[in-house]
């Protein structure tokens, strides 16, 4: 694709008052994010920006990706290039929405933050006072446990726990996330360490829906999105409007572009259902760095809500490249932010991944600058577009100048030949002569876990086994024998890349009690968290 179809905006603007920065400063001077100095800005040129774009959709063998710049209160570049869909005609452009997954965790964030403005919330109030049906495993967690606590992912629950609840494309609903938390096991104690969590985004979107007499969904919408002339971006994939121009999810398979389905439902919209444009996300990020005031100068969140949103709460762990190559020296979780440091100057970031569909953004208050970028694939552009372009920002910076599509682009292809390795190591590894001790049909029956539910394990006509989820009617595929009583279950659903292992647990008396699962490969998505169900095998009923 040429330049030409990109739509973008890019002026020069005199230096405006600062804005957001100094009411950050206090915040980052506290964890030592502040290098003490501003950096001399000189904005790079848009083609300089479209050739970094280039470079990296053609290094991540993207099909369509898109891109907002702010800097100093006004929309320095939108645009969008490539097509929505493989084979389509119809290119992206400023106006495309794509689904831009755990970045609406900031949107949720926001909204509990209006509602603090309003009296009706505290951040350190517990939620049982909002919720009284919300129970952690530990009584005493549950008494403890705060609206902050909520956003901050400091739970003790281990990565990612009950995801499993939400993908791919379930059945449930908010009030059983709900009920789930009080089986969910923690890994840690409570607010020890930092662990990444979704289902407690959807609890803090049922706060919202509780307090504010709204659904979540209607609540975004009208009481901020509104406001700040995001019109165009709706929450949840059945709000976008017939005429509204959508990209399509990709998978990569064999080099080849594959449509796909995001497995978004309505039950993730709190903690990743927004969908929004390059312009949609240009408004949100001036909004950000002005100080919670929309184009008008309305004050929609007062500043004081707003620096609660980007203190830094949980201590967290940089990715090893941005340490080596920004000096990325400390990092912790916000309310819905990651807060750390980029060639010393703070940063405020955040990614987004659905099944088919990446973004990333990330906000240099220091600067006045945000840039936001999303593509209609599985890939790491979104943030080496990022980091490019704030690279170029900072270009008078000591350090600067780094090729981050390169730095990114390595360190993906490492973790995949990683996970590479280890599957291959593991099927070396096997007992490649041990056969399951019962007979298959032995395996058979109902198995439920507490927070998960049912899933079934049937011996069809051909004598194999096949798994078959009550929760997700995409989780069904034939079980592979891997040793023992070992089994790998291959989803039917290729393009799911989670193959698990299912491990049968036997009883003192030979009999079958659960099963055990794992992914088979370390780069599954952690949202597959098979390692946290605990299935027992269910007693049959007699007639």
């Amino acid at each position: 694709m040429t330049q030409s179809h990109y739509r973008s905006s890019a002026s020069q603007h005199p230096k405006t008052r600062l804005s957001l920065r100094h009411r950050l400063r206090p915040l980052a001077l506290g964890v030592g994010l502040l290098a003490g100095s501003l950096p001399a800005l000189a904005a790079p040129d848009t083609d300089t920006l479209q050739a970094d774009i280039d470079r990296a959709m053609a290094a991540f063998n993207v099909p369509g990706m898109t891109v907002a710049v702010v800097h100093q209160g006004k929309t320095w570049f939108a645009g969008g290039k490539g097509p929505l869909e493989t084979g389509s005609k119809e290119v992206v452009d400023a106006d495309t929405l794509f689904q831009i997954a755990s970045i609406t965790k900031a949107f949720t964030a926001a909204g509990l933050a209006l509602l603090v403005d309003a009296g009706k919330v505290a951040w350190d109030a517990p939620v049982i006072d909002y919720l009284p049906d919300f129970r952690m495993n530990d009584p005493w967690v549950t008494r403890e446990f705060t609206v902050r606590d909520l956003l901050t992912h400091r739970s003790g629950l281990p990565l990612g726990a009950g995801d499993l609840l939400l993908v791919p494309e379930t059945n449930t609903t908010r009030d059983e996330v709900v009920r789930a938390m009080r089986h969910l096991k923690p890994s840690s104690s409570f607010r020890s360490e930092f662990a990444y969590d979704n289902l407690l985004y959807i609890v803090a979107g049922e706060v919202i829906a509780a307090v504010s007499g709204q659904s979540y969904e209607d609540f975004i919408e009208q009481e901020l999105l509104a406001p700040l002339g995001m019109e165009d971006c709706v929450v949840g994939l059945t709000r976008i409007p017939a005429g509204a121009t959508r990209a399509t999810p990709h998978l990569l398979v064999e080099d080849e572009w594959q449509v796909t389905s995001s497995l978004a439902n309505e039950l993730m919209a709190p903690t990743g259902g927004v969908n929004c444009s390059a312009n949609g996300m240009a408004q949100w990020m001036q909004f950000l760095l002005g100080e919670g005031k929309t184009a008008d100068g309305t004050q929609l969140i007062s500043s004081e809500q707003m620096a609660e949103l980007f203190k830094p709460v949980t201590l967290t762990q940089s990715r090893e490249y941005v340490i080596e190559n920004a000096g990325s020296f400390i990092s912790a979780y916000a309310l819905g932010w990651n807060a750390s440091t980029f060639y010393g100057q703070p940063i405020y970031s955040h990614g987004g991944g659905l099944w088919g569909m990446t973004s990333y953004i990330a906000l240099l208050p220091e600067q006045e600058l945000g840039v936001f970028v999303s593509n209609n694939l599985m890939s790491g552009a979104p943030l080496a577009v990022v980091y490019d372009t704030v690279d170029q920002f900072l270009a008078d910076s000591s350090d600067s100048g780094k090729d981050w599509v390169a730095i990114v682009e390595a360190a993906h292809s490492k973790r995949t030949s990683d996970a590479e390795t280890a599957v291959a190591e593991a099927q070396a590894e096997r007992d490649s002569d041990s056969a399951p001790r019962l007979a298959l049909a032995e395996y058979a029956g109902t198995y439920r876990d507490a927070w998960y539910g049912d899933i079934t394990i049937t011996l069809n006509a051909q004598g194999q086994l096949w798994f078959d989820s009550q929760r997700s009617a995409t989780l069904n595929g034939p079980l592979e024998h891997f040793q023992h009583d070992t089994f790998i279950a291959r989803w039917q659903d290729r393009g799911l890349n989670a193959d698990a292992y299912v491990s049968f647990e036997l009883g003192p008396e030979g009999g079958v009690e659960g099963i055990r699962m794992k992914a088979v490969s370390p780069a599954t998505d952690f949202s597959f968290d098979f390692h946290d169900l605990d299935l027992r095998k269910v007693a049959k009923v007699e007639k």
